[in-house]
């Protein structure tokens, strides 16, 4: 056989090889990308899911069983459904294994336990006697509760089924169940529904927010800008969002990651409620650790996007912290 022909077979058999190892690998990384969504889906249902029975079963049973009576109330399983909820909380928020395709979807599911296992431990303290009146704690905490069934119905789901359609994965939508309330709320005296979403619910008005400003430790932190902090300035950021839409929004997640040397750092906080045409409200999102001396952290902020929002370049800011003398 000559040469040029026997290089031409190498030539050839070598392009086959490598054409096989690339699509090998090619559905290797897709199938382990698939694998990864379906395994976030399944722990984020399987987090709702004991989120709910705290509340359904625990909550519900401790509540019904004092007879609207205070003093009937048992403090220390009362305490334990505060401490569950802290922990499905904290399971969320430290969760690490997020897909990108649910980066917008994961802070609705933060923000939504985060609510729940504040009112319950507020509801905890007042039952112990270390807050106010214990029914007007209830009265609030019903509030929050069904501000995070809103979050999670309105926001969570319909933003995680849209992530599973955009990487034709429709197939794991059935294990996004359809949530629950947190409790029934009529067996506990409060079945009156709480104002009528309206507007809110029209994909036809004009829906948006957007970050007016950001300060950190006091000093503000413009678009790539930086900040540089001195002596004992903590890494507290003071988020304002400002509602351009035509409608009232509630329950907008507020999400800031501080990439440090040592780690990446993520906090969020949620704005109950922004006017509609211009309102703002603020909020503050802390718990970072500082980084090492000298150290430049990158920063990046967002805000919502809330539902029908179709402009989201503004509900994001970058920028950098200095951890100075």
């Amino acid at each position: 056989m000559p040469p040029w022909l026997t290089l031409i077979g190498s030539l050839m058999f070598l392009c086959v090889a490598f054409a096989f190892i690339f699509f090998v690998a090619k559905g290797c990384v897709a199938t382990q990308e698939s694998t990864q969504i379906r395994k976030y889906v399944t722990n984020a249902d399987s987090l709702l899911g004991e989120s709910s029975n705290v509340g359904n079963n625990d909550l519900q049973g401790i509540l019904a069983n004092a007879d609207s009576d205070p003093a009937n109330l048992d403090g220390e399983a009362l305490a334990r459904a505060a401490n569950q909820t802290e922990r499905n909380y904290q399971q969320a928020l430290e969760y690490d294994e997020v897909p990108p395709e649910f980066e917008v979807a994961q802070p609705y599911l933060v923000s939504a336990l985060g609510i729940r296992a504040t009112a319950t431990r507020e509801l905890a303290e007042s039952a112990a006697g270390g807050k106010g009146s214990f029914g007007e704690t209830l009265s609030v905490a019903v509030e929050d509760y069904r501000l995070s069934d809103s979050i999670i119905r309105n926001h969570y789901v319909p933003e995680s089924r849209e992530a599973l359609e955009r990487v034709g994965q429709q197939g794991d939508q059935s294990r996004l169940r359809e949530p629950e309330p947190f409790m029934d709320y009529e067996e506990i005296g409060f079945d009156t529904p709480t104002t009528s979403a309206g507007a809110r619910d029209d994909p036809n008005a004009l829906h948006g927010v957007q970050i007016a400003s950001v300060e950190v430790a006091g000093r503000p932190l413009r678009q790539d800008g930086s900040v540089v902090l001195r002596g004992s300035a903590e890494p507290v950021f003071a988020v304002t969002v400002v509602n351009g839409g035509e409608v009232e929004e509630t329950g907008v997640p507020v999400e800031v990651v501080m990439d440090t040397v040592a780690e990446r750092q993520a906090q969020s906080a949620t704005i109950r409620q922004i006017g509609a045409n211009g309102g703002s409200a603020a909020v503050e999102v802390s718990g970072f650790r500082p980084g090492e001396l000298e150290e430049t952290a990158e920063v990046r902020v967002k805000v919502g996007p809330v539902e029908y929002e179709e402009t989201r370049k503004n509900n994001i800011l970058t920028g950098t912290v200095t951890f100075g003398l």
